[in-house]
């Protein structure tokens, strides 16, 4: 093994045990009413991370780091390079019911409250250390009875998800479309 290996190697076992040690030390620190994301929220908060798990008005969103976003153009065109999303030819209410059967059917995927009707809201947590994501959804209704979605998901802890909520978003418009 090369140097340079064993160096990555190195930082990347530090970069975890440095994650799950201050997961002991928010868990320490965490008040008897948890926080709604568990311990990780408290972690995000005292590593200066953004706040921001709102609820998205999703033609005013404000883009951060290591978010993902595939959305109608005429809904978020004021957010930076969302990724289109396409018309599938069944009613909203129809494509909410079937985002929230193929989103809680996900391994690690639980629903929250949504902001409006034609909103869903679901966090979901990594298997082993249970890191969560948030992820917003908002059914678009279009004409001839056929409907649209926008997605948004982004990591409650850091800026760094290497691509794993766009990729995850990807496969629930998949799953969408068959």
């Amino acid at each position: 093994m090369s140097e340079a290996s064993r160096r990555a190697i190195q930082v990347a076992a530090a970069g975890f045990f440095g994650a799950v040690g201050l997961a002991g030390v928010a868990l320490l620190m965490t008040p008897a009413a948890p926080a709604p994301l568990g311990p990780w929220e408290r972690v995000s908060q005292i590593l200066g991370d953004p706040q921001d798990f709102a609820p998205v008005d999703f033609p005013k969103l404000t883009r951060r780091p290591g978010d993902a976003l595939l959305c109608p153009p005429d809904l978020c065109a004021a957010s930076q390079d969302p990724a289109p999303t396409p018309v599938f030819t069944i009613s909203a209410q129809r494509l909410k019911a079937k985002l929230r059967q193929f989103a809680l059917g996900q391994v690690g995927v639980e629903e929250w409250p949504a902001a409006g009707p034609d909103q869903l809201r679901f966090v979901r947590r990594s298997l082993i250390l249970r890191l969560p994501d948030v992820i917003d959804a908002r059914i678009v209704s279009r004409s001839s009875g056929a409907a649209s979605v926008a997605l948004y998901g982004r990591p409650v802890l850091g800026a760094l998800d290497f691509g794993a909520n766009r990729a995850r978003m990807e496969r629930w418009i998949e799953a969408l479309g068959q």
